[in-house]
């Protein structure tokens, strides 16, 4: 790879760094104006939240982003106001062929995921009760199954479509099917949402789990993580205007943005955390969890 063409990666990568996404280290840049996904900085083992597409052809430019917050970062090697016409236009013929492109691949990439996902989830069988990360978490099976080691759960959309399956292995570590449409999906506690019941979206499973035993009369869903939050919950308010939604993030920093910014979005409540965060606790699984072993040990 020339000089020139490292330099544009590590602007590329500098503007990144600039606009909050960081690349977890040993990842590295393929500038050939395709999308890729990279595991970033703040990513936990298994994940995968990152993606990025960088074009070396004049002018050189890129964008990226990260699926789990929605934070996304535009980049070009040359200022707008300084871009010459024919740079302007090869630019904007560029971007409308992309998205094009890209709608017509997702499309694809979704309708596989839904047939690779409703054959996963007919041919799991009942999750065990002992799976290690049930019995970490202090769950019941519920709605799980299982395939091989790994725990797997249904993804729908509000009218009731599979769109994929998440995996969750022993460890904890998660992974949803490549190429399934995540944007307002969700995970199912018990039954699916009607309208009727006051609806709570939570970000992960357990602890969509978790506050649907605090809350039995209650409808508790995950919302599968916290850039998804305003996605499900703004689709639940335009199927239900009158419906009662609570949104209930994590504690960190990126569940208290975007769910601030879901329960505006969608006219809703939001579930404040407890007045007392036990050390190293993000969500509400974590904090029962921690309860339970310090009146064990009491």
């Amino acid at each position: 790879m020339s000089a020139t063409s490292w330099n544009i990666i590590e602007q590329f990568l500098a503007a990144l760094a600039a606009g909050g996404i960081e690349l977890a280290k040993g990842e590295r840049i393929i500038p050939d104006g395709k999308l890729h996904r990279v595991c970033l900085a703040t990513d936990k083992p298994g994940q995968r939240t990152g993606w990025y597409r960088l074009h070396l052809d004049p002018p050189p430019a890129g964008v990226a982003g990260d699926w789990r917050t929605g934070c996304r970062v535009k980049w070009c090697a040359t200022r707008p106001e300084r871009l010459t016409t024919d740079e302007r236009d090869a630019l904007l013929r560029r971007i409308e062929q992309e998205r094009a492109t890209a709608q017509t691949e997702r499309e694809a990439q979704h309708y596989e995921a839904a047939k690779r996902g409703a054959w996963v989830w007919k041919h799991a069988k009942p999750a065990a009760p002992n799976h290690d990360y049930l019995r970490r978490k202090g769950l019941e099976p519920g709605i799980a199954r299982q395939r091989g080691d790994a725990l797997v759960l249904p993804v729908l959309d509000f009218p009731g479509y599979l769109r994929g399956v998440q995996y969750i292995r022993p460890d904890g570590q998660k992974r949803f099917l490549s190429g399934m449409k995540k944007a307002g999906a969700f995970i199912p506690v018990a039954e699916k949402p009607d309208g009727k019941r006051q609806l709570w979206i939570a970000e992960g499973w357990a602890t969509a789990c978790t506050l649907q035993a605090l809350r039995p009369l209650v409808c508790v869903i995950a919302g599968l993580d916290a850039g998804n939050l305003q996605a499900v919950a703004t689709e639940a308010r335009r199927r239900w205007p009158a419906l009662d939604i609570v949104v209930c993030p994590d504690f960190d920093r990126a569940g208290r943005q975007k769910g601030q910014e879901a329960a505006e979005k969608a006219r809703a409540k939001i579930l404040p955390p407890p007045a007392e965060i036990p050390p190293g606790c993000t969500d509400w699984n974590d904090v029962m969890t921690a309860r339970r072993q310090g009146v064990a040990h009491a």
